[in-house]
This record gives C-alpha cells, sequence and structure tokens, in this order.
C-alpha cells in the first residue's frame, strides 16, 4: 500500500573515502591548557530513540540524536567553553533530526558559543544543517551541492498488469491516493495537487532558512543552488555559501576563531565506555536480564510510535525486509505501566509513523485518552505523523512538530490483490469452498461483486467517519473545518500549526521541557525514562523465531524479523547497495504495505514513503 516516493537533494555517488579527523591531528592549536571547544563529528546516521537491545549500554551504542542534543546542550551551559566545531562526515540525518540539531547550535550561540561546521562536501541537507553555525568550512577543493529538491514515484500498475495481478482497492478520502500505486501507471489530478502542495512548502522551508541562516535574500539563494554544481570553492566563499577554505588540520581557522591556546573536547558532558562486566555468569545474566525502569522520583515517560502500526506486538526490524513496528499490544502494556507508576508525572508521545491497521490505530487512541484522564500526554511528531500515526498523535493533550515533519492523510483504504490471471498463466488451479453470504469476499482469483465492493466501501466509511471524529474531539476548537484537512491531503508541520493539526513547531526536547514547567518540575528535578522497556536477549530471540506470549484474540501475529535464507539475505543486501539505503527502506515499506493489506480490512495508512534526502 505504500509507494516509494523520494524526495533527492544531491547525486549518490561515492565521495570518495572519508578521512577520520580528529583533534589529536590538529598541528599547533588546540593543545593548550585554556578554554574548551567541543568536538562533535556527525558520521553516517544517528540513533533516534534508545538503544533498543538491553544488554547494549547507551554509551558503548552507536551514537543517538539525544546523546548529541545532549553535548550541545552542556557546550551551551558551561562557561568553559567558547565554542563548537562540528565535522560533517557523509553524516546521514533525517530533516527532523537537522531541525533539532540546528535548533540546538542556536542555542550554543545565543549563549555565546562561536560555533563552526567543516567538511568535504556539502549536500543539501548537511548544508541545511551547518547554515545554523556561525562559520561554515570548507576542505580545499571541495563541494558545495546545493541541487535543490527532487521527486520519484514508483508506480505498479503496469507491472501488475503484466503478471496478472489486480490490486482491487477502495478507499475514502479524493486526496488520500492510496490506491495509485497499485492500480495506476501515474499520479491522479487529486494526488497531484495533494503532493506538489507538500513539496513547494518542504523545498521553500528549506531555502527560506539556509537564506535567513546566511544572510541572503531568497532571491540571491535561488541562482546559487542552480549554479552551485559549477562553482569552485573560491566562488563558494565570494558567494557566500562558505566562510573559509580549510588544510586538513584546519589550524589557522580554528587559531584565528578560538586562539592558540584552547583544548578540544570530545567528551562533552558524556561518559565513555559503559558497565564493565568481570566474569561470564555476570554477561550471561546481563543478557537475559528483563530490565524494567525504576522510578524513584517524579518522571517523564517517552513512548516511542515507531514505524507501522500494527495489531500484537512491537517489533525491531532485520533491516533489510522488515521494518520497526508500532504494536497495538506492545503499546497499550506501556500506556498502563505510565498510567498505574506513580512516579511517571506525564507522558511524551514519540511518533514517526505512516499508519497501517484502523483498528489498532483505535486501540492505542483510546488507551493514550485513557492514560490522558490521568496525567497529561504530549505528542512529538518525527519526519512522518501521518494516517494512523496522525490518529494517535490527535489522542494527545498537545502535539510538536518539526518544520518539515508530514502530517496528516485522513483516509482509509481497503481491498485485496486478485491473482486469478497470475494462477491461469503459472497454471495454477484453484477450487473455493465458502458458506454464507460474505465469506467468499477476500476471495484471490475474482475481484469484488458490485455487492461486496459496496459493503467494502460502506465499512470504509465508518472507519473514515470514525477518524474524522477522533480529530475533531482532539483538536476540538484549534481545528479549523476539517474539510480542509481530511479526505487524505498531507501538510507540513508548520502547515499543520498554523491550520491546527498541531500546537507548536519544537523537539522531542521542547515538548519535554514544557511538560515538566507545566508539572512545575525544576530542570534537574525529575529523571526521562522510555517506555517499552528494551529487550534481553530472550525476547530477541524469540521474536526470530516467532515464538512470543499468548495473543489477544483476534490480533494479527507480530512482525518480527524473518530468518531469512543466505541467498535470500544476500539478494536483498544486494538490492540495497543498489538502490541506497533510502530508497531501499521505501521499496521495504511498500512491502509492509502489502502485508498489512493482507492481514487488515481497514487501513489507515499513507500510500507513499516520502524520503527528504
Amino acid at each position: 500500500m505504500l509507494a516509494p516516493l523520494v524526495l533527492s537533494t544531491a547525486a549518490e555517488a561515492d565521495a570518495g573515502a572519508a578521512f577520520k579527523m580528529k583533534p589529536a591531528d590538529f598541528r599547533g592549536g588546540g593543545s593548550g591548557a585554556g578554554p574548551l571547544v567541543g568536538w562533535l563529528e556527525l558520521s553516517g546516521p544517528l540513533r533516534d530513540g534508545p538503544v533498543p537491545f538491553a544488554w547494549i549500554d547507551d554509551a558503548d551504542a552507536e551514537p543517538s540524536l539525544e546523546r548529541v542534543l545532549g553535548q550541545i546542550e552542556h557546550v551551551a551551559s558551561s562557561d568553559t567553553y567558547t565554542g563548537l566545531v562540528i565535522h560533517l562526515d557523509q553524516a546521514d540525518l533525517t530533516l527532523a533530526q537537522i531541525q533539532a540539531i540546528a535548533a540546538g547550535i542556536a542555542e550554543a550561540r545565543e549563549a555565546g558559543r562561536l560555533v563552526m561546521t567543516f567538511a568535504q562536501r556539502y549536500g543539501m541537507r548537511d548544508y541545511l544543517l551547518a547554515s545554523a553555525a556561525d562559520k561554515i568550512m570548507l576542505q580545499h577543493r571541495g563541494l558545495v551541492e546545493l541541487s535543490g529538491m527532487a521527486v520519484e514515484e514508483l508506480y505498479l500498475g503496469g507491472l501488475l498488469e503484466k503478471l496478472g495481478v489486480q490490486a482491487d482497492l477502495v478507499q475514502v478520502g479524493d486526496y488520500k491516493g492510496a490506491a495509485d500505486p497499485l492500480t495506476r501507471t501515474g499520479p491522479s489530478d487529486a494526488w497531484d495537487e495533494n503532493i506538489d502542495a507538500l513539496v513547494d512548502d518542504l523545498y521553500a522551508h528549506m531555502i527560506e532558512t539556509i537564506a535567513d541562516n546566511r544572510g541572503l535574500a531568497v532571491d540571491e539563494l535561488r541562482p546559487l543552488v542552480a549554479e552551485a554544481w559549477t562553482m569552485t570553492d573560491e566562488q563558494y566563499v565570494e558567494a557566500g555559501l562558505v566562510d573559509r577554505l580549510t588544510d586538513r588540520d584546519m589550524l589557522t581557522a580554528t587559531e584565528r576563531a578560538y586562539g592558540p591556546h584552547f583544548a578540544w573536547d570530545e567528551t562533552m558532558g558524556v561518559a565513555r565506555g559503559g558497565r564493565r562486566i568481570d566474569s561470564p555468569l555476570a554477561l550471561f545474566g546481563r543478557l537475559f536480564d528483563n530490565p524494567q525502569p525504576r522510578t524513584r522520583r517524579p518522571s517523564i515517560a517517552v513512548i516511542r510510535v515507531v514505524g507501522p502500526v500494527t495489531s500484537g506486538d512491537s517489533s525491531i526490524g532485520d533491516g533489510l525486509l522488515s521494518s520497526d513496528s508500532a504494536g497495538s499490544r506492545t503499546l497499550l502494556r506501556a500506556l498502563e505501566q505510565a498510567r498505574h507508576d506513580e512516579q511517571i508525572r506525564g507522558v511524551i508521545l514519540q511518533i514517526d509513523s505512516p499508519g497501517g491497521s484502523a483498528l489498532a490505530s483505535e486501540v492505542i487512541w483510546q488507551g493514550i485518552r485513557q492514560l490522558g484522564e490521568h496525567k497529561p500526554v504530549y505528542a512529538s511528531l518525527g519526519d512522518l505523523a501521518a494516517s494512523g500515526g496522525y490518529y494517535v498523535a490527535v489522542a494527545a493533550d498537545e502535539i510538536y512538530v518539526h518544520p518539515g515533519t508530514i502530517v496528516g492523510s485522513i483516509g482509509v483504504v481497503g481491498g485485496k490483490l486478485v491473482l486469478g490471471e497470475l494462477y491461469e498463466t503459472l497454471g495454477v488451479h484453484v477450487t473455493r469452498r465458502s458458506r454464507g453470504p460474505m465469506a467468499d469476499m477476500f476471495n484471490s482469483v475474482e475481484p469484488f461483486t458490485a455487492e461486496q465492493r459496496e459493503a467494502v466501501r460502506a465499512a470504509m466509511q465508518r472507519v473514515y467517519d470514525q477518524f474524522v471524529d477522533r480529530v475533531e474531539r482532539g483538536r476540538g476548537d484549534r481545528l479549523g473545518e476539517i474539510a480542509n484537512v481530511a479526505e487524505g491531503r498531507v501538510f507540513t508541520g508548520r502547515q499543520a500549526v498554523e491550520l491546527g493539526m498541531a500546537d507548536t513547531v519544537g523537539s522531542l526536547r521542547d515538548a519535554r521541557q514544557a511538560m515538566a514547567r507545566a508539572l512545575e518540575l525544576e530542570p534537574g528535578g525529575y529523571d526521562v525514562i522510555h517506555l517499552p522497556p528494551p529487550m534481553n536477549l530472550g525476547d530477541f530471540l524469540g521474536s526470530l523465531l516467532g515464538v512470543h506470549g499468548p495473543a489477544a484474540p483476534g490480533a494479527a501475529a507480530p512482525q518480527g524479523s524473518p530468518r531469512l535464507a543466505p541467498y535470500v539475505a544476500a539478494t536483498l543486501q544486494g538490492a540495497r547497495q543498489v538502490l541506497g539505503p533510502r530508497r531501499f527502506g521505501a521499496m521495504r515499506q511498500l512491502v509492509t504495505g502489502l502485508t498489512l493489506l493482507n492481514a487488515e480490512p481497514a487501513l489507515t495508512l499513507m500510500p507513499y514513503a516520502v524520503l527528504v534526502e
């Protein structure tokens, strides 16, 4: 039910082997005992949430967004620091992460810290982040590739026709477009209008932000975006895109900025290394330990709703065929734990989801509202909170968004894949037996009859009306006319705030600090815990083997990571290399959508994976 839609801002050619530069590589400056300058290297992706496995310490795991924001905050809050250098070494950050880090940089600058960025190459996303700093440095002969934004949409209607497969789908919401990827060879007029408005605002926000940060007029920046690919490094400086060209050691630039006697600090308040394990028995106990967060003083709980919304248990993706999913059973347990723990004073939902099962979305909504009767609940939306993801969000008291968060897609889709022609081509013969007037409705051989299609449409309409009701009840007087935001339309975060679909442009940290103020919790006087707790080794192995606790009646089987045959895993890994991790992830969402279509009668699922690259 998902077709990949990729917003790309730079060619994905290899930029060459990136050198690993550390403060120790510098000659001269940075060796004194004077003021501190923070050194932050961003390379590859950032983990957006707690460590998923109980046997791994956060200090030993790959860097997280929370850790990076904490380091920047440490530099901003301590007068022992005069500045911060951020080395962008082929960073792979989402738009929401960039906006959160940029906000942290702004706070450091307001505190009087001089923030500089350095890179061999700035793509559009890198440059968006770098523009938030005081100074942008580029290695001699480096590149600034401000390519703008391009869109690719995949439509499988022609492929399915060649295969003898028919997608017989019903959708409610003229702008939903959920059926288009599987039934058409190109976009509908409604989807064109919908996605064009979204992309226009995303691009406008990026250009406006860069122009404002660099002290340029938008009309000055736009031609530079067109010309950047043909400019030399000296011309970048002349045009105001880069402040200084430097050698690898950045000696002159850093000494000029911070003086000759500063000292580098790579930790910036973060402890190095995790718990030490002295014996095999201790290691074994740690692997199978059942970690439960202990609340000894007032706390704010963060509950993650990440990935497609499904019935049953949440899962951790294998990085190839499966992705993370937000299971209703797992989330209900977390909500119940937060409700009954007296030390947990409030809850923040960290949502990054395209939606999924309409029933699971409703069940989670009910659980949130039940919690909301006892404690405040805020929602912090990441890159995406669409369809069922937004369904869940509107149960919160307050909704925080990033400017580029994709919000909305209030609509419903349902149907089936008809395989009759494929069966015939393959020589497969199907004998059908059914009892009852609607028992044969979802057979795989023939499309819906007129009577069946009307029944499916009526069921979809009931779910849609319920979705709209949840939005109206959740947003109340803050929301304008529902007709202006419904029918499957999607919006950026800043548009959503203007329309009353969300309350505040801000990060997860902003939401947490606002909740603490509302609860009259002093900074440093409360803890932040994450629910559900990380998986221990037994739970992880159980998910791989498909072994779980007893399921709730009618619940779908959890989407654990499949045990792939070696040649299948190798093929998928090859596809990942060819397509790139972001396009491959979009294709994986398509597979997830098709799986949900087979398991659920009604989906509140955004039809496209929108990736800003």
